[in-house]
């Protein structure tokens, strides 16, 4: 089942290029359509270091690149089974992960199969954890880790880290991140995410501080 219709021709044409499987699901569609707008290429690549770190924090053991390849594979899609789990059972018992399949995809398919995975992927963890993790977060991540010259590994550490200590507070949520972004952030929350991004910094073990950090997000969100 082919992927891509043509050549990369940009941000607009991701959701129509995807296969029809993937166009008649609204869920997914509607999922990729915004991250395409939130991470434009090469954004995406960094993007899917930060949902794969998320979904652990959660308690999810995702790979977004080999979920999108999957469900493009599919002849089903999430709507047709009663929870993504389902969905992502049958994924691997009649679709499971070919890494030479994948490894001779052209650079569209794969940056394809990375915005379905990603979409995927955060569908997954809204339903197993009730943890939601938003495009435009994503993108304030990505743009950050993008300033700061962070690798992947730092990155993941940090992601795992920040989202893990907000979990833990009980008085911020991973969507703060870009209200924090904007200068939007309630008074009452900035203890909490000042501290996140500590612990996150620490877990990556980064050279910044805090401060460098916030306006490196902040930057991001004003190019965004």
């Amino acid at each position: 089942m082919g992927f891509w219709s043509g050549l990369w021709s940009g941000i607009k044409s991701i959701a129509s290029s995807i296969s029809n499987v993937l166009k008649s699901s609204p869920l997914v569609n509607a999922l990729v359509t915004a991250l395409a707008a939130a991470l434009p290429p090469p954004l995406d690549v960094i993007a899917v270091v930060a949902v794969q770190a998320l979904a652990s924090s959660a308690g999810v053991d995702e790979k977004p690149e080999e979920l999108g390849w999957q469900m493009n594979e599919a002849d089903k899609k999430p709507e047709d089974f009663g929870s993504f789990k389902e969905y992502k059972e049958y994924l691997d018992r009649e679709y499971p992960f070919d890494q030479e399949k994948f490894d001779a995809l052209s650079e569209e398919q794969k940056a394809a199969c990375r915005y379905v995975g990603m979409a995927g992927t955060m569908q997954e963890v809204k339903e197993a954890k009730s943890f939601e993790i938003t495009p435009e977060t994503l993108g304030v991540l990505a743009k950050g880790a993008a300033s700061l010259k962070w690798d992947d590994a730092q990155l993941g550490a940090f992601t795992k880290g920040f989202s893990v200590s907000l979990a833990d507070s009980g008085a911020a949520s991973l969507g703060d991140v870009e209200s924090l972004a904007k200068g939007t952030l309630a008074p009452d929350k900035f203890g909490a995410v000042f501290g996140a991004i500590t612990a996150g910094a620490k877990e990556a073990g980064v050279k910044q501080d805090n401060a460098a950090i916030i306006a490196s997000l902040q930057e991001g969100e004003r190019g965004m």
